[in-house]
């Protein structure tokens, strides 16, 4: 058995300290106040919560953080290419409209951004297509 800092740096992660921030290949574990991990990468500052693992699991949680974060990677690497092809000159209107649609669908991750009045415009982000609300259920622009 392993800790979890122990189980990252043998994954190629550089721990900082034992209690964080972990960092790797521009991806971040950054513990908050409760018994849980922040999961970010350099587009997403909240890719996921994770919980912190006791020892029997620490080796487990190092795979899932680092299949989450490459899961993430390959999201806006896929999202950047098909706006690429949304925005090429001289690409078929078909091709232009399944980039659009594709485009348009998002399970929008909402995060608060707290230099925003609550309840105005902008209070909630989504880091995937960067559309924003004042409140989760309104229609975002």
């Amino acid at each position: 058995m392993s800790t979890l800092p122990d189980a990252l740096q043998a994954r190629g992660w550089t721990v900082h300290t034992p209690h964080g921030p972990f960092t790797k290949n521009g991806w971040k574990i950054d513990f908050d106040t409760s018994n849980w991990m922040i999961v970010s990468s350099r587009v997403n500052p909240r890719v996921f919560d994770v919980p912190v693992p006791d020892e029997y699991h620490a080796r487990w949680t190092a795979n899932l953080i680092e299949h989450l974060c490459q899961e993430e990677d390959e999201r806006v690497r896929l999202r950047a290419v098909i706006e690429a092809i949304h925005g090429m000159p001289g690409v078929g209107s078909e091709a232009r409209s399944t980039a659009s649609n594709a485009l348009e669908r998002c399970y929008h991750r909402w995060l608060v951004n707290v230099e925003v009045v609550e309840g105005h415009l902008g209070r909630l982000f989504c880091p995937i297509c960067g559309q924003r609300a004042a409140r989760p259920d309104e229609e975002p622009f």
